[in-house]
Parts: C-alpha cells; structure tokens; sequence
C-alpha cells in the first residue's frame, strides 16, 4: 500500500511538473508573439507617418511627392493586411470563428475568386494560368474561409516568390479535389519548408521578409475545418507548389 501511494504521489508530482513546464512554454511563446506582433505593428506604422508628415509639410514636392504618396498607400494597405489576418487568426485560435457549411459548385466558385485577382496580377506584372474543369464539382464549403485561403496564398506568391508567373489547376475525383497553386519563383529553402504554417514564421532567407507570418498558418487552419489538407513543395523546375486537397460534398 504505502508503495502505490508513493508511486502515485510522484505520478502527480511529475504531471504537475509537466504542466508547470508547458505553462512557461505557453508563457514564453505568448511573450514572443506579442513582441512579433509589436515589432510588425510598430516599424510600419513609423514608417507610413513619416511619409505622410513629409507630404503634409511639404517638404517633398512634385514627382518625389507622388512618390511617397505611393509608399504610404502601400503601407497602409500592409497595416490593413496585418490586421485583418490577426483578428482572423485570433478568432480561430479562440474557437470563436462561426463557419456556415453549404454545398457549392468549387469550380465556379473558384473562378469567381480569381476574377478579382486578375486585375492585381496584371498590376503587379505577373503572367497567370488557370485550369478549371468546366463540369460542376460539389462539396461543403464555408465561402468567406476559401476566398481567404485563397487571398492569402495569392498574396504570398506576388509579395514573397520574386516571381512573375503563378498557375492554378484543380482536378477532382469521386473522392476529392486537388487545387495546385504554384509560381516561377526562387523556392523556399528546404530547412524552412516544413515550418513556412506555422504561425508568425517567416521564410527571412528564402522568400522576402514583407509579410507578417500570419496568412499561411491561417489557410492551413481553414482548410483543416474543411477536413481537407495544405502542403508546400519546391517545383522540380523552379518555384513553389502548394497542394489543397478537399473532400467531395456525399
């Protein structure tokens, strides 16, 4: 008897232990997200109301004047990015995202979405291609999430790839569809692929530092409500190919 109390008073000393210790991880990465999230909040918003006092007091003028009229634009539309991808993050971390299932038409779906990002694309000089089947294709989808994961991986290619050509083909089978997104450009280093979903990692050596960390950890989180998967590979050529695969609607 006093043998099985001690071994169950040194169980819950041990648990205790490993609670006290995942507690302190919980602590310190929380520390280091709140110090990310400072640091993306803070370096573009200086930066963004140095351009605008500059423009307000007239110390630029003309050409040079537009100039920063243009970058603040682009920094306020990074902020707008940011902040909207936190408070999307936030609310999935929370549980308090509401998702509203219905069975759409993918194909159709997805050539709506990318109507509004042709225009973008052409903007930002990139060459697109898109393979879509023509048939319908049905599955239980929330329509706000895919446009999102979607947006999200649209945005990383043209910020991050250094590329100048993306392509999306989705095929489909009785069981499921498979989207592939993929762009021309340098990669992502193979020490950085298994961890580019995980939140507020950036890819710094392999992909330009411009984003906040936050879109692709929240299309894997999107995709996973679907009960689909989200993968990330260099193409044998050269660029980044991303996988979605989705269950058919039964």
């Amino acid at each position: 008897m006093t043998k099985t109390i001690c071994y169950d008073i040194n169980k819950i000393a041990v648990n205790s232990q490993a609670q006290l210790i995942r507690q302190r991880q919980s602590e310190q990465a929380y520390k280091r997200l709140m110090t990310s999230l400072s640091h993306d909040v803070k370096t573009p918003l200086a930066s963004l109301v140095g351009y605008l006092e500059a423009v307000e007091n007239k110390i630029v003028i003309g050409e040079e004047k537009d100039e920063y009229i243009h970058v603040a634009h682009e920094k306020a539309h990074y902020m707008k990015s940011f902040v909207e991808n936190l408070f999307e993050w936030v609310k999935l971390d929370s549980g308090e995202q509401i998702f509203h299932f219905e069975k759409f038409d993918l194909n159709e779906l997805s050539r709506n979405i990318i109507a509004d990002w042709i225009p973008v694309l052409e903007s930002n000089h990139f060459e697109y291609e898109f393979v879509i089947p023509e048939t319908e294709y049905f599955i239980r989808i929330d329509v706000n999430a895919y446009t999102r994961v979607l947006n999200n991986l649209f945005q990383n290619i043209i910020i991050h790839s250094a590329g100048d050509k993306m392509a999306l083909h989705i095929c489909e089978d009785i069981q499921q569809a498979k989207i592939i997104i993929s762009d021309n450009g340098k990669g992502i280093a193979p020490d950085k692929l298994p961890h580019i979903f995980e939140r507020m990692y950036q890819c710094d050596q392999s992909r330009s530092a411009k984003g906040n960390g936050l879109g692709l950890a929240i299309a894997k989180e999107l995709i996973s409500v679907h009960k689909g998967t989200i993968t990330a590979e260099n193409s044998s050529d050269k660029g980044t190919v991303f996988t979605i695969l989705l269950p058919k609607a039964l």
